[in-house]
């Protein structure tokens, strides 16, 4: 089974170093969509979207990676990393219309300095 997870973590790392970890530990291909915003995901058996939380969005490239390069029905799990709260509607509705099929989905806190999640960030990470 082909597995490959599109990915995009632009501020903190949170969301790479989810993902690096995870290949590491199971054979898949990693795809950074802010770098590479086409690929052919017809070979792959299972998708994987990884992005932090912006604004109670996946990352906009990888909304707009899911709307060009997604095939239709294609099994799909979800990871985000956020400050907040994990929030999958944005990337569910992209994938609804490729009737895609969600198999599971991840989320955890991350490293965040956006409004009141600083503090709460640099004391639960030990960070100065």
């Amino acid at each position: 089974m082909r597995k490959a997870i599109v990915y995009a973590s632009v501020h903190h790392g949170n969301t790479e170093k989810l993902v690096k970890g995870i290949a590491e530990e199971c054979q898949v291909d990693l795809i950074d969509a802010v770098k590479q915003p086409d690929a052919d995901l017809s070979s792959y058996d299972m998708i994987g979207f990884a992005s932090g939380i912006y604004f109670s969005k996946f990352h906009q490239s990888i909304l707009e990676f899911a709307e060009k390069n997604l095939p239709d029905d294609k099994k799909i799990f979800l990871i985000c990393t956020y400050g907040g709260s994990a929030n999958y509607k944005s990337i569910e509705q992209i994938l609804d219309k490729k009737h895609a099929s969600v198999v599971g989905k991840f989320g955890c806190k991350g490293y965040d300095t956006f409004g009141p999640f600083k503090e709460w960030s640099r004391k639960l990470l030990n960070k100065k």
